[in-house]
């Protein structure tokens, strides 16, 4: 558990995050300012954006995160694996995607576990890191949330999310969850946390539950001590 009266320790633990579509450039690079002002762990950025990334935080030590597959999940696999092949080419050092939650909710568990392990697979082998967004605003049971999870540490996944945090899939960060999700896994698969994490308060509460990762549009915000905005991400 980090210390959350240490800012420096808070920022480390949060992935700053914006994908939205309508960003540009001018509004992508004041976006990787933010993330170098604060020293957080990664900038979460939509793949179109991982070079210019790299490139900004170049010996900064934060990492360059993104999205595979966002946020529909029903992709093909081999569309999915020549994506993040492209991704690995433009230097990301880890990245976040929705496994299908079709395959899940359709009782087709092999195909479900064999979609994250191939993925793994690809990545582990240029050292990427893996989240698996699990999109509970589909997987609805406790059951199925617990198999989602077990599934995803048993293919090698580094973090199990309980949510994108957007679209119907989505949903806001919640305890319940996060204590599902932390109870199911085995190191090193850890958990991230994502969806209204908007303070300190809460990514707290998520943290205590089981969590040691947020990804958050609302970073400066937390680390500050003030409340992000709750309609974002």
């Amino acid at each position: 558990m980090i210390d959350f009266n240490d800012k420096r320790q808070v920022a480390k633990a949060i992935q700053y995050t914006n994908v939205n579509p309508n960003l540009t450039r001018e509004g992508m690079l004041k976006h990787l300012e933010t993330c170098m002002k604060y020293d957080f762990q990664a900038a979460m950025v939509a793949p179109c954006y991982i070079e210019l990334a790299k490139d900004v935080l170049k010996g900064t030590g934060i990492q360059v995160a993104s999205t595979l597959n966002f946020p529909i999940a029903n992709d093909t696999l081999p569309m999915k694996i020549a994506a993040l092949k492209e991704m690995i080419k433009t230097g990301v050092d880890q990245f976040d995607f929705p496994p299908n939650p079709g395959l899940l909710l359709g009782g087709e568990e092999k195909a479900y576990f064999e979609e994250m392990k191939q993925i793994v697979e690809v990545a582990h082998a240029s050292g990427v890191v893996v989240k698996a967004m699990l999109e509970f605003g589909y997987i609805t049971t406790p059951e199925l949330k617990a198999k989602a999870a077990q599934l995803a540490c048993e293919a090698g996944i580094d973090w199990v999310k309980q949510s994108s945090g957007w679209g119907v899939g989505g949903c806001p960060a919640d305890v319940e969850d996060v204590k599902i999700l932390k109870a199911n896994i085995e190191l090193p698969c850890r958990v991230k946390v994502s969806g209204k994490v908007n303070t300190l308060e809460k990514m707290k509460a998520m943290f205590e539950a089981g969590a040691e990762l947020v990804g958050t549009s609302s970073g400066p915000a937390i680390v500050d001590g003030l409340v992000g905005d709750i309609n974002a991400y």
